[in-house]
């Protein structure tokens, strides 16, 4: 099985945990195959859509301080840009609906993907507005919420939006506030590029279909709340056991019926909750698809 990954992934690390909670991990292959450079247990991966998983649970402790409601409108929280119907009217979307793909909003074709180190600056707005070929599809609300299930990147662009509009704060920030301290990590953060320039040397090389790097090694973007996690296997798992913790009652990091709220699945769409998707029974996910 190893064999077979590495013939698609120069390396790759893994991090689980046992039924009594003891923690292990594996390395193989290279972060860089150019340099040699292995995978260890510091080596830091993209994360991709992971990052909608830190994204809710920022957004559930800005509910459990009770400076959201969720099952409020999205436009009560934003002042800048406002989401709207195809017929520009003010879309009644909640903040759930945006949690669980359920806003009605459909991202641009191919978009979301594509900008490498070195590339135009792209601005949440721009995004929004489909202004570039990063997204080229203004985020709208083009369907009823609650009645069809549209993955979208930009909605999770409208929950940066309204994090950054209501504490006041940069979105790397509020993440790192809000989970990356609490739990001691180290080597998990939002890319911007600050961080890059601080982590680069342990950040594994980004690789094309053909095995060749990509310009500049990493990809850059600018809707971190939807894609922009970076972090390792063991601390990925952290964040994960924390809230598994938080869900069963244990610890500070969320309010118990906060978590489980995260995991309860919506009525006719019984594979999505909030930031997260349900599996099997009793089995949640939060793929990294990106």
């Amino acid at each position: 099985m190893i064999r077979k990954i590495l013939e698609r992934f120069p390396g790759i690390g893994c991090a689980w945990t046992d039924a009594s909670g003891n923690v292990s991990t594996a390395y193989y292959g290279l972060a860089d195959r150019e340099n040699h450079i292995a995978v260890e247990d510091d080596t830091v991966f993209p994360a991709c859509s992971v990052s909608k998983f830190v994204t809710a649970i920022c957004v559930m402790k800005l509910y459990e301080k009770r400076l959201i409601d969720i099952d409020k409108p999205v436009n009560d929280t934003l002042r800048q840009w406002k989401l709207l119907t195809p017929e520009g009217e003010e879309s009644d979307a909640s903040i759930r609906s945006l949690l669980c793909h359920m806003a009605g909003i459909m991202d641009g074709e191919d978009g979301f993907c594509g900008l490498r180190r070195g590339s135009p600056e792209v601005s949440l707005i721009d995004i929004l507005e489909g202004r570039t070929a990063y997204n080229d599809r203004p985020a709208r609300a083009e369907k009823p919420q609650g009645t069809a299930f549209e993955y979208s990147d930009a909605g999770y662009c409208v929950l940066q939006l309204m994090l950054e509009e209501v504490t006041h704060k940069a979105f790397e920030d509020i993440a790192r506030e809000s989970v990356f301290d609490p739990l001691h990590l180290k080597h998990t953060f939002f890319a911007s590029g600050e961080k890059i320039t601080l982590f680069e040397n342990r950040m594994a090389t980004g690789y094309d279909d053909r095995g060749l790097p990509i310009p500049g090694r990493f990809p850059m973007v600018p809707d971190p709340a939807a894609s922009g996690l970076w972090s390792t296997p063991k601390e990925l798992l952290m964040i994960a056991k924390a809230f598994l913790k938080a869900f069963h009652g244990e610890g500070t990091f969320l309010q118990a019926e906060l978590a489980r709220e995260m995991a309860i699945p919506v009525k006719g769409f019984p594979w999505t909750g909030l930031g997260l998707f349900l599996q099997e029974k009793d089995t949640l996910g939060f793929a990294g698809l990106g």
